[in-house]
């Protein structure tokens, strides 16, 4: 009987667990391999087989399964990051538009002002985020129907959201009916904040449905940072307002 050799490797590309998934059932189906394990968490990957499987031989069948490669030195914190960032790319631009485009209109005021900045952002990011929705309507809505709270419970509401926030982001940014866009916002926030971390505590690999169903993006961290980001921001201003 042969001895099994066991060999770790760190892999880069890998964005979701489907990725993973993909990995290791390829791996596995290889005749020279006897096991395999992917870890999404530390991107690593264990192999056992009957001989040493060189970096070559594992770039060569990572290769034939999409765009993953094994890392050729380990990688640092930095690495890590700017990996993880990278796999975020759309919703980071998304934000990056909302947060200049918001701040760009401040300008105009001359001189800086949180409330009026908080109005302007959330409107600008109903109005863009809206736009990804409705390309799909359809797409979107059966996504997010898997994780929000409203969604899952009545008839239609996921249909109806992208307009639902495109009507918002005009009442922010014309400033009308605020008191009511802000809470809408609150409620709308935390229910899919709610949602999202069912999502993350089953690690379940759901489609994140802010971008619409155009891009695949699926849900992290940072979706839940930009919903807080938004609940904070109505929290803030619905007091203001009412006080």
């Amino acid at each position: 009987m042969e001895n099994t050799v066991r060999s770790t490797f760190v892999i880069s590309g890998m964005t979701c667990q489907g990725c993973a998934n993909t990995i290791q059932e390829g791996l596995n189906s290889d005749p020279d391999i006897n096991s395999a394990q992917v870890i999404l968490e530390t991107n690593q990957l264990t192999i056992t087989s009957n001989q040493k499987m060189s970096v070559q031989q594992v770039d060569s069948l990572l290769s034939n399964l999409g765009n993953y490669s094994v890392e050729k030195n380990k990688p640092n914190l930095l690495s890590k990051i700017i990996s993880y960032l990278d796999s975020r790319k759309p919703i980071l631009l998304a934000l990056l538009v909302v947060t200049v485009s918001s701040l760009s209109l401040q300008t105009a005021y001359g001189t800086f002002d949180w409330n009026n900045w908080f109005t302007t952002y959330m409107g600008i990011f109903f109005i863009v985020f809206s736009f990804l929705k409705l390309l799909s309507v359809k797409g979107f809505s059966v996504t997010f129907s898997k994780y929000d709270i409203f969604a899952k419970k009545i008839p239609m509401f996921a249909v109806s959201y992208p307009f639902i926030e495109l009507l918002l982001g005009v009442a922010f940014l014309t400033q009308t009916l605020l008191i009511a866009a802000n809470i809408l916002t609150l409620i709308f926030m935390v229910s899919q904040s709610i949602g999202v971390v069912k999502v993350l505590q089953s690690k379940q690999e759901i489609q994140c449905a802010c971008l619409g169903s155009s891009i695949n993006l699926p849900i992290s961290y940072l979706t839940l940072l930009e919903n807080i980001i938004m609940i904070l921001m109505a929290g803030y201003m619905s007091y203001q307002l009412i006080n």
